[in-house]
């Protein structure tokens, strides 16, 4: 797996690593067993959806000649690289071969040389492209005057470039949270999530994966959600008397609930439970693992 496991020299990180871990097992097997537990868009655990209220189902995803396991490449800024382990537990438990490019502040642009060489030698079955619209790199820089608070046109064509740089790839794009208004790094991802969403429609090999939903209430910015069943409970009890964790960190727009501002988009590791990181993370590993054939099913 591509990843490193969180302030790896620290007691504190192997227990977060740890909690990382069974969370994600917890997780897996619910998703095998019908996402009885899965989680929702207001964070605690639900019933599953019928039938009738699943959207459209792709085909399982097509694992190419010589892949033993699905190949999963995630590409993505500080949302992805602050959820990567969780991603990738999950997936791997899962029975994926995983690998994490991730860091903040970055574009869609700034990974292409690495997805046309990934695309040339690892060939994934799976690639997870995870960007809430940053535009501090030199790629994004360098491009014509962009009008308007997201430099939505740019990520669009970078979008379908992703798609021409994969062909035999499902390429699942994510949609991020909303931030909290009012805060310094204030979000509001609408437009670019509705232009991810569009191209998941008009690309049969792209999906869309609504994962913002999952450290929300009920589509509202919140700073705390209901514990999960199978996480550590750490952020105290909220008005209701329910026990709740931070899942937005203070910047409104990030997930380690005691982290510093981040810089240009780069945050640092989380040196407690990110209750928001492994929800979002789960959430992305979930719509991908839905799509793995199983013998039998």
């Amino acid at each position: 797996m591509g990843w490193d496991a969180p302030n790896s020299g620290s007691r504190a990180g192997w227990w977060i690593a740890l909690s990382t871990f069974v969370a994600a097992l917890v997780a897996v097997a619910a998703l095998w067993a019908g996402g009885a537990a899965a989680i929702d868009d207001a964070g605690g655990s639900a019933p599953a959806p019928s039938p009738a209220a699943r959207p459209n189902r792709l085909e399982p995803l097509s694992i190419a000649p010589g892949h033993i396991r699905p190949r999963v490449v995630l590409y993505g800024d500080s949302l992805a690289w602050e959820s990567r382990q969780s991603f990738a537990f999950t997936l791997a438990a899962a029975g994926a071969d995983v690998q994490a490019r991730t860091w903040g502040g970055t574009a869609i642009c700034d990974f292409f040389h690495t997805m046309r060489k990934d695309a040339a030698e690892m060939h994934p079955d799976a690639v997870v492209v995870e960007f809430i619209g940053n535009a501090f790199s030199q790629c994004m820089r360098s491009r014509a005057p962009m009008t308007g608070d997201e430099p939505v046109d740019a990520y669009r064509s970078d979008a379908q470039e992703v798609l021409r740089i994969f062909p035999k790839a499902r390429v699942y794009f994510v949609g991020a949270p909303v931030g909290a208004p009012g805060k310094p790094g204030e979000f509001h991802p609408g437009s670019l999530n509705s232009m991810y969403r569009n191209q998941a429609v008009r690309h049969p090999s792209a999906r869309y994966v609504d994962a913002g939903a999952a450290v929300l209430d009920h589509g509202r910015w919140t700073k705390t959600l209901p514990c999960l069943p199978h996480e550590p409970c750490t952020g105290g009890r909220d008005s209701h008397g329910r026990r709740v964790n931070v899942v937005r960190a203070p910047d409104g727009t990030h997930f380690c609930p005691n982290a510093a501002a981040a810089e240009f988009g780069v945050t640092q590791a989380c040196a407690v439970w990110s209750s928001g990181a492994f929800r979002f993370g789960t959430a992305m590993s979930k719509a991908v693992a839905a799509d793995f054939p199983r013998s039998g099913r």
